[in-house]
């Protein structure tokens, strides 16, 4: 065998080997995939045919027609390149490596579909630009306080007259391609798999709190019961919800003095079937807020990645960039109509449920309203 064949010998080897490691220290097989689609690519990088400079030459002179390419406004993206830029500038310690392309290409990345960018480039940038957002996340999705909670009261107080309202509640399921190993446990009860989205929204769609990562087959009780907002409530439950103020749940959580439920429905309701309209018409918001998010961004209409650690990033970072498009008045043109899912009915049967006397009160005070 000659020098040239011994070098690619070498070459393979390295790439077999490294692979290999990337995968025992990884919790899917989505890296090694990566790795080979990235050393084939190489081999057919020569026939490839790909629009050169399409984010310098074309995407840079979109005007009234960016929203359409990319999902949100030109001004929104120019924001976000604001914020993330620094950190996609940071090259290699070393001045070696992959070629790291500008901010804006890796940025729009995240909602185009064909640059003269390989695959395996093009799903790092990804990655990154979503851990950037995660990280900021606590910048852009904020439990309410002071003026901005009294207003979200107010607000929520004018769609029924249902008072010291500061939220509302629920729990969406996101479909995934589920993990080989674990397809049952993602496996949700319409027998389809996906993972838990909880969020909190206000009047204007915005997310408070998210929580996400749970399989499927979790019952929404169960995720609020093991999520960092729940933990907090009972940590600091009076400066989350001041002034008896609290969130509107259906019926899949318990009622609590912090987060109020329907009534069941046995036949008798009288006064109570005001309030369970009432109720229902308020917490809307949550709904029409999943409704948005999905609308947008259509990698959540299913999520193709099998790390379910890298799901709840990208699930997250959808999250920060609803709120932001939110706070740049980037909305949807039009609505998209999904299916979200209704959760079973799920009731406290604790004796002591300090919720019940607050909304036997609440519901005799909207007879009136």
């Amino acid at each position: 065998m000659n020098e040239n064949g011994i070098e690619r010998v070498k070459r393979k080897t390295r790439f077999v080997v490294s692979a290999l490691l990337q995968v025992l220290d990884s919790d899917s097989n989505e890296d090694l995939i990566t790795m080979v689609y990235n050393e084939q690519a190489r081999k057919r990088r020569k026939a490839r045919v790909a629009i050169k400079n399409y984010v310098e030459n074309v995407v840079s002179f979109y005007a009234d027609d960016f929203k359409c390419h990319f999902r949100l406004r030109k001004d929104t993206f120019e924001h976000l390149l604001q914020i993330l830029g620094p950190s996609l500038k940071e090259q290699n310690a070393t001045g070696v490596g992959r070629h790291t392309y500008p901010p804006e290409k890796q940025l729009v990345k995240l909602v185009a579909e064909k640059f003269d960018i390989s695959k395996s480039t093009a799903w790092l940038y990804v990655k990154k630009v979503c851990t950037l957002l995660v990280d900021l996340s606590g910048q852009y999705i904020c439990w309410p306080t002071g003026q901005k909670l009294q207003q979200i009261k107010e607000t929520f107080k004018e769609r029924q007259g249902f008072p010291d309202v500061i939220g509302a509640i629920d729990g969406t399921h996101i479909p995934i391609s589920p993990p080989l190993n674990e397809q049952a446990a993602y496996c949700n009860r319409n027998r389809y798999h996906s993972i838990i989205l909880q969020g909190v929204c206000d009047t204007n769609y915005m997310f408070t709190d998210v929580f996400t990562g749970y399989p499927g087959s979790v019952h929404d009780a169960r995720v609020f019961a093991n999520s960092p907002l729940a933990k907090r409530i009972g940590e600091n439950a009076s400066d989350l919800f001041p002034n008896n103020t609290h969130l509107l749940g259906d019926s899949a959580y318990k009622c609590t003095k912090y987060m109020l439920t329907p009534f069941r429905d046995d036949g008798h309701l009288s006064r109570k079937k005001n309030y369970n309209y009432k109720h229902s018409s308020t917490r809307v918001y949550i709904e029409q807020s999943f409704a948005f998010l999905k609308g947008r961004f259509r990698i959540l209409k299913p999520v193709n990645v099998y790390n379910t650690a890298f799901i709840s990033k990208i699930i997250v970072a959808c999250c920060v960039l609803h709120n932001i498009c939110i706070q740049k008045n980037d909305n949807l043109e039009t609505e998209e109509h999904y299916e979200d899912i209704t959760p079973q009915d799920y009731y406290c049967t604790e004796k002591d449920c300090s919720g019940f006397a607050k909304r036997d009160e609440i519901a005799d005070k909207l007879i009136s309203v």
